[in-house]
């Protein structure tokens, strides 16, 4: 009797093992393509939520960095995948700008994709290294007027929003800066701490945690409104720019022909996410400020985006030529 009743407990075992373990191979995996570059604000958006997302999908969530040709790569890979709902784009307003400005890209940066979450906006921050001893923008203005093309500005990449958005400031200055591509928004500021580059426009999400690092200084920043991020800043509107406005926004994208019933199920998710206390102190911590938006409003959002940024890019052409 003691055997037999051994042996059904060690069945019991077995079988409950074979069940957890068919289980766990059950859970899906979504991959979370971020086109940039480790430390982006989009792969540092991306990591806060993977977690949370993937408890509300009841999933596990991949964050998979896919860097190259101004986003250009990652956004690939997302058009061509499956429309599961298992292989989704961490995207930003640099999205549209590659797509304006490489009209022969295998996908369209609006057609290709599904409007699934919006995630945020953010404003940029003019930067430079504290070697150009520029305390102000005034004085910056003044000493790159006197030397044309005698400093040096770098990018995440050549036609990224850093790119662009600095392009287009040193344009409205009439000031010349030789333009430096790197492969990142971490790679830009490395290098401006590092002193080896002068200058830079970037996200102030992606610069919040060093506004007080010595070997910095941050200008203005580029929202006609003070930024949430660092509001003692002054705004390049009120200090000799008016109207001047470079803002990006962050979101989820998926592949074209993702049904609207899974699209809405992620959606719900990173809504579910950004409603985590940890999640909000977290972001709380960082300068962001979530702002939940439905799929419609997004997808509205995308649509006005992509008519403006080709109107703006045919407009600036020559900026960077």
């Amino acid at each position: 009797m003691l055997n037999l009743f051994i042996l059904r407990i060690s069945a019991a075992i077995f079988l409950f093992t074979a069940m957890a373990a068919a289980g766990a191979q059950d859970t899906r995996t979504v991959t979370l393509v971020v086109p940039f570059a480790a430390g982006s604000a989009q792969d540092i958006l991306a990591r806060l939520i993977s977690e949370p997302l993937g408890q509300a999908l009841n999933a596990r969530v991949l964050v998979v960095n896919k860097p190259g040709a101004g986003g250009t790569m990652g956004a690939a890979f997302v058009a061509q995948a499956k429309p599961n709902g298992e292989t989704l784009l961490m995207a930003s307003s640099g999205h549209h700008l590659a797509g304006a400005m490489y009209p022969r890209l295998s996908y369209h940066p609006v057609d290709s994709f599904r409007a699934v979450a919006f995630t945020g906006s953010s404003d940029f921050v003019l930067v430079t290294a504290s070697s150009m001893a520029s305390p102000d923008l005034a004085t910056f203005v003044a000493q790159v007027k006197a030397q044309p093309n005698g400093f040096n500005y770098a990018s995440a990449g050549a036609g990224s929003t850093t790119h662009v958005g600095m392009a287009s400031f040193l344009s409205r200055a009439n000031l010349q800066m030789l333009h430096l591509p790197l492969k990142g928004t971490n790679e830009v500021i490395n290098e401006l701490l590092s002193g080896r580059v002068q200058a830079a426009m970037v996200s102030a999400f992606s610069i919040h945690l060093y506004k007080a690092d010595p070997r910095l200084q941050l200008l203005a920043s580029t929202d006609t409104q003070k930024s949430e991020q660092i509001p003692e800043l002054p705004t390049l509107h009120e200090t000799g720019y008016p109207h001047f406005k470079w803002t990006v926004w962050t979101g989820v994208l998926a592949p074209a022909g993702t049904a609207t019933s899974i699209v809405q199920d992620i959606n719900r998710a990173v809504t579910k996410a950004y409603a985590d206390p940890q999640i909000q102190k977290r972001f709380q911590q960082m300068g962001i400020a979530p702002r939940p938006m439905s799929l419609a409003q997004f997808d509205g959002l995308l649509r006005e985006d992509w008519q403006k940024t080709k109107a703006q890019l045919i407009q600036s052409k020559t900026l960077l030529d």
